[in-house]
């Protein structure tokens, strides 16, 4: 839309216009004069300024800080908003925050065009994370869902006066603006220039600085003037002839191609107007002998029109006087397009009067759920959408009185008014991939709850139910009758491209709800009870342990109802994943700011954006219906960031695929797991559960493809991230047997290991160097090295599943288990794809012990039996021998270069001696090599041994980084 093009012309052409200011100095500057009696604001004194919400989601948020694509940090948010609301009021500023609940249908085309930039950008931050697992750009910055919603809750909580449009957005914001005295406005949109408001300021860059000053830029509208070289009286005729949503750009083709500059004639579908262009449209408007008469204006605007010309003539005084409705002397003509009998624009009804809109169609739109899509013609007049009006049921005065008040105040969920006066809402893009069938898109997922919102809304039982007594007092019997009621919700479906709706038929419930009206206005103290299990019964929560705060405190409420809701859906969460949601929200880090903005997150996965997206799109729609049952639960206990935080969820959904327990996914608290535990019994109560199932190995990518995803998955072979990141990689493939490990390509070094607040530091499984002051003095393998090839080489297939957990040879086992941390288990799956049980089986070996320095090792006997230390030290009593036993326990073993090869003897089952004398012949030929090699390290360190006897009857160390094979015991040394 030409219109909109305007804005960044100013900025570029018109550089002069555009100065840089400090908002809470100007606020400072305002009192002192308002108390010399020269402001102009008669009311409270204070510097006031209308937010436009909508352009300013990104800067209310807090920023293009990079987790937003995690699903919201909302505590973080609001401490952002905390503070932006201190500055201004220790500087007498004052803010008034407008976001839009209009449904616009004359500006469908418009919105569908910013949904297709949405998707755009939506296709493009889960491409980024499936290539590099890092938070996208913020040129790709996409408001998180529900993000208007949390804004409102967190402004009034705050004190900040929020407002909703009902008609008109940018008429209803300037109007506020105007009618107020307000003393300028905060947005990003070109109408507003046209308009001219009082003072204009730049949305984009509103930045709060440390240095305790707010600073943007502000468009002097006279040098815009003197800019343009145009008289302000000619601005809406200017913005008329650049296109908007009444005279579109493809009206005005035919006249900008009359243009004499031939960089100025515009390509027909072309998406944006050049700087030529406004130019030339510039002088046109300047060089007009008159204004004053639009009908002469619009003669010479399409005077090479044959076709339709009365028409465009029309649209375009109506254009302009759009514009008009917006200026100093023209506001208080604005009326919105009356869409319901008996509302006025305050939202008082008048008496004696009910609300019905339109006639249904004769069309069916199907049967069910939902029937098929309707269509909206592109470029058609204002009025052209809907093309079939559908009867609404008769709603009573106070409803809508109470829907319009609560409404503009920004106290209900706007979809609520929207249906009531229409009939109609927008379902709006988020963070989901429409090409993959892993999870479901939240349009069909929230779509029962919708209807039985609808239902409730209408009174639908409530009809019933009364038809039905009307002819039993009658002694007749009631004929059938359908009490559906068709909710058309606009959408953007795959493969769409004009705006599209689909039908929604809201049916009768099967439980007796009670009447809107009883909900909204019963004042009993049975009536709350009512509202609550309204509620419940349209969240299909309604259970005994649900209401039970002793298992779901009063804030999880809503959180506990919504993933009840997703368990009974089907097929979507995993298990961890219901553990990650549950021990999020108990976490304290959840309201710990600080430690949360300095929390690094090693890998994003696909996965986890989507379905923190689809958790929040069911928040939403789980406060619609507690707004429409007359909110049940009070609005301090609905606010998002109570219960979730994106970042957070990451954290504990990337411990929870790496098979964390859950007393180290609570932190090792376990008061926290107790209230875990109870929180989940009252999710899954009564319900038969099927979670969803991890994706087939061989539908994931290898592991190495992604050198930035640090976790390992549920078997050790990368990530468990469904089709985009990486999970358990297939060491084979159908019945051609072993493809082989890949070699893992060079990437970042480990991020280190840890254990803190946050737990156990993920441990890159390539391997690493240490390194000091520059050089090279260690390395050490990955978890996959060649001793991995080695043992798939001898016979030992992957379908015996093993774990390196335990000593072999005499030699301490590889991976040390934990807290945080759990050991991969390698082979899980056999040549022909089954799955076998991974049951550790510990295989006694034939152990030759060797006479050397350090401790001893452990001989164990042949067979299933008892092990018996037979320790190469010299002559020692056997009290010493238990003392020394008991010392070795307590300490922590020291881990050898070559303890990896040692543990390919864990098998899962025992096999034919043949494979046992093979294996054990094998085991004697890599103890003689390791014989010559411990032989020409002796040779070398002949003159250490003392020093070395000495330190071996002291307590060893943790272990060093170049004998440390998995990465798990050495200490961290950086240069």
């Amino acid at each position: 839309m030409g219109i909109a093009d305007f804005q960044e012309f100013l900025e570029t052409e018109c550089s002069s216009a555009c100065v840089s200011v400090d908002l809470l100095k100007i606020s400072r500057g305002f009192v002192q004069t308002k108390r010399r009696g020269v402001g102009r604001n008669g009311g409270n004194g204070r510097f006031c300024l209308v937010v436009d919400g909508e352009c300013c989601l990104d800067r209310l948020y807090g920023g293009f800080f990079s987790d937003w694509v995690c699903g919201g940090q909302w505590n973080r948010m609001t401490s952002f908003l905390s503070s932006l609301i201190q500055a201004c009021q220790n500087a007498n500023m004052e803010l008034v925050v407008f976001f839009n609940g209009a449904l616009e249908k004359e500006k469908m085309n418009e919105w569908f065009a910013h949904q297709l930039e949405q998707k755009d950008k939506v296709r493009y931050v889960l491409r980024h994370i499936v290539n590099k697992g890092t938070p996208p750009p913020k040129v790709w910055w996409n408001a998180p869902v529900f993000v208007q919603g949390a804004l409102r809750m967190a402004l009034a909580h705050l004190g900040v006066t929020v407002a909703c449009s009902m008609d008109d957005h940018h008429q209803e914001v300037i109007g506020f603006c105007r009618e107020h005295n307000l003393q300028g406005i905060i947005a990003q949109e070109s109408v507003y220039v046209v308009f001219d408001p009082p003072r204009y300021f730049s949305s984009n860059d509103l930045k709060l600085t440390y240095k305790g000053s707010l600073e943007t830029k502000e468009y002097i509208m006279d040098e815009i003037a003197k800019c343009l070289n145009l008289n302000p009286n000619r601005f809406c005729i200017l913005g008329a002839l650049l296109g908007n949503h009444i005279l579109t750009d493809d009206d005005l083709h035919e006249f900008r191609s009359q243009f004499p500059n031939q960089s100025a004639k515009p390509k027909r579908g072309a998406v944006k107007l050049d700087a030529a262009i406004i130019k030339t449209t510039c002088d046109f408007v300047r060089n007009l002998q008159a204004v004053d008469n639009l009908d002469q204006v619009g003669e010479l605007v399409f005077a090479n029109y044959k076709s339709n010309k009365p028409e465009l003539i029309n649209k375009f005084k109506q254009c302009v006087q759009y514009y008009l409705n917006g200026t100093e002397g023209g506001f208080l003509k604005y009326r919105p397009r009356p869409r319901m009998p008996g509302v006025s624009r305050q939202g008082a009804v008048y008496p004696n009067q009910s609300f019905q809109n339109g006639q249904r169609s004769q069309e069916q739109y199907g049967h069910g759920d939902s029937g098929s899509s309707g269509e909206g013609g592109q470029g058609k007049p204002p009025g052209a959408f809907p093309v079939t009006d559908f009867k609404l049921p008769t709603v009573t005065t106070e409803v809508i009185r109470i829907a319009s008040e609560r409404h503009q105040k920004g106290l209900m969920h706007p979809m609520i008014y929207q249906l009531l006066t229409q009939g109609e809402v927008k379902l709006p893009v988020t963070l989901e991939d429409d090409t993959s069938r892993e999870l479901p898109s939240y349009v069909d997922l929230y779509r029962p709850v919708r209807q039985a919102i609808y239902s409730v809304l209408f009174n639908l039982n409530k009809l019933k139910i009364v038809h039905e007594n009307t002819f039993k007092e009658k002694g007749e019997t009631a004929p059938n009758k359908s009490f559906e009621v068709a909710v058309r919700e606009w959408t953007l479906r795959r493969g769409t491209t004009r705006p599209t709706f689909e039908v929604t038929l809201a049916k009768p419930v099967e439980w007796k709800t009670p009447s809107i009206e009883r909900m909204w206005l019963g004042k009993n103290a049975d009536d709350k009870h009512r509202r609550l299990r309204a509620f419940l019964t349209i969240m299909h929560s309604d259970s005994p342990l649900i209401l039970d705060t002793s298992y779901v405190p009063q804030h999880l409420l809503l959180m506990a109802c919504v993933l009840r809701y997703v368990v009974q859906y089907g097929r979507v969460l995993q298990r961890q994943e219901l553990d990650a949601f549950l021990a999020m929200a108990m976490s304290p880090l959840l309201h710990d700011v600080p430690t949360m903005q300095d929390l690094k997150l090693p890998n994003i996965m696909p996965r986890g954006v989507q379905l923190a997206s689809l958790f929040m799109s069911g928040v939403e729609t789980a406060l619609a219906a507690n707004d429409v049952c007359g909110a049940p639960i009070p609005a301090p206990m609905c606010c998002p960031w109570l219960f979730f935080d994106g970042k957070l969820f990451h954290f504990k959904l990337l411990k929870a695929n790496n098979n964390t327990p859950l007393i180290d996914m609570c932190d090792g608290q376990m008061e926290q797991v107790l209230r875990v535990e109870r929180l989940r019994q009252a999710v899954l109560e009564n319900l038969r559960v099927d979670f969803a199932k991890p994706l087939l190995p061989g539908l994931y990518p290898h592991p190495h493809a992604h050198p930035h995803s640090h976790y390992p998955g549920p078997y050790g072979h990368g990530p468990a991230q469904g089709p985009y990141g990486p999970g358990p990689g297939p060491l084979f493939r159908g019945r051609g047997g072993p493809m082989g490990p890949l070699p893992p390509p060079p990437g970042p070094k480990s991020p280190g290991r840890g254990r803190g607040i946050l737990g156990r530091s993920p441990v890159d499984s390539r391997g690493g160097q240490l390194e000091i002051a520059g050089v090279v003095v260690g390395s050490w393998r990955g978890r996959e090295g060649p001793g991995m090839q080695r043992s798939m080489q001898r016979g030992m297939g992957p379908s015996r599943g093993y774990m390196p957990t335990r000593p072999l040879r005499g030699r301490p086992p590889t991976f040390i288990t934990g807290r945080g941390y759990a050991p991969p288990m390698r082979g899980m799956y056999n040549m022909r794809g089954a799955v076998r049980g991974a049951r550790m089986v510990r295989r006694p070996v034939r152990v030759t012990v060797r006479p050397g320095r350090g401790r001893g090792a452990k001989a164990t006997s042949k067979g299933r039996g008892v092990t018996v230390d037979a320790s190469a030290v010299g002559n020692k009593s056997g009290g010493d021998k238990k003392e020394q036993k008991e010392k070795d326990d307590t300490e922590q073993p020291e881990v050898f270069e070559d303890a990896e090869d040692g543990n390919e003897d864990v098998e899962d089952d025992a096999e034919d001696e043949a494979e046992d004398d093979a294996d054990e012949e094998e085991e004697e030929d890599e103890e003689e090599e390791e014989d010559e090699e411990e032989k020409e390290e002796e040779e070398k360190e002949k003159e250490d041994e003392k020093v070395e006897k000495k330190e071996d009857e002291k307590v060893e160390p943790k272990g060093y980084a170049e004998n440390d094979v998995s990465g798990q015991n050495g200490p961290e040394v950086s240069a």
